[in-house]
């Protein structure tokens, strides 16, 4: 009897020569897993680049040509805004002018026109005694528009508010005290150790009797140098009405 011929096809073949141990089955399963891998790498890098692609182009650009833009101009600091020298008490309706270059002897005629920094007391913000001095009151034909600017000055009372705009700053000070003294009582000129504005009317309103003095501390506004300059005492304080 004649012996048929056996054949193999290649699938029979690799079925043939496939080890199937487990060492060969993980082998494999390694394989289908870094395929995924890799597919999975590729597709992230190209979505990775698509979103970021204008960053590593200047990027690329940076280390190619050292720029990756043109320089900015940086604008320069605005420059400080200069504040009109004023007084401002809210409790009692005040808003009127500082004039503080003026000369004893012209106080008189300053007044017109606001209210004036004492000669040779400190300026606002420093270590010492700003004095002001304004009309309580002034005859009826008396020119300007400030003679009664202070005639509610005793109405302020502990912890009241007086503003200071001056300079590129704005100063303010709450009071500390209230008193009445005679003309001739020129210590409430005096130099203070700490930041103090001191304002001055005639009292009571329509006289030059007395003086109505009222003293605050700085509450907000920065602290300068130590008033260096000494009060004007060659005479007594004007008489302001």
């Amino acid at each position: 009897m004649p012996i048929k011929p056996i054949t193999f096809e290649e699938k029979d073949l690799k079925k043939l020569f496939r080890l199937d141990t487990p060492v060969a089955r993980v082998w494999r399963q390694t394989q289908r897993a870094l395929k995924g891998l890799i597919w999975f790498m590729a597709i992230f890098a190209v979505c990775f680049l698509a979103l970021n692609g204008p960053a590593f182009w200047q990027r690329t650009r940076f280390v190619t040509q050292g720029v990756s833009s043109p320089p900015i101009a940086v604008p320069p600091a605005p420059a400080p805004v200069m504040l009109a020298s004023e007084i401002i008490i809210s409790k009692i309706g005040v808003q009127a002018p500082v004039f503080y270059d003026t000369k004893f002897a012209d106080i008189i005629t300053q007044l017109r026109n606001g209210v004036v920094r004492y000669e040779g007391t400190a300026d606002p913000g420093q270590i010492g005694n700003v004095v002001i001095v304004g009309h309580s009151s002034d005859f009826p034909w008396s020119t300007g528009s400030y003679k009664t600017i202070f005639a509610l000055l005793d109405k302020l009372t502990l912890g009241d508010e007086i503003i200071l705009p001056h300079g590129i700053n704005r100063y303010i000070y709450k009071v500390t005290s209230t008193k009445v003294v005679r003309p001739t009582d020129l210590s409430v000129l005096d130099r203070t150790s700490t930041p103090t504005l001191t304002l001055i009317t005639c009292y009571p309103v329509g006289t030059t009797l007395k003086r109505l003095v009222i003293q605050a501390t700085l509450s907000e506004g920065p602290i300068g140098s130590v008033q260096a300059t000494e009060p004007y005492l060659g005479g007594q304080i004007v008489p302001t009405r």
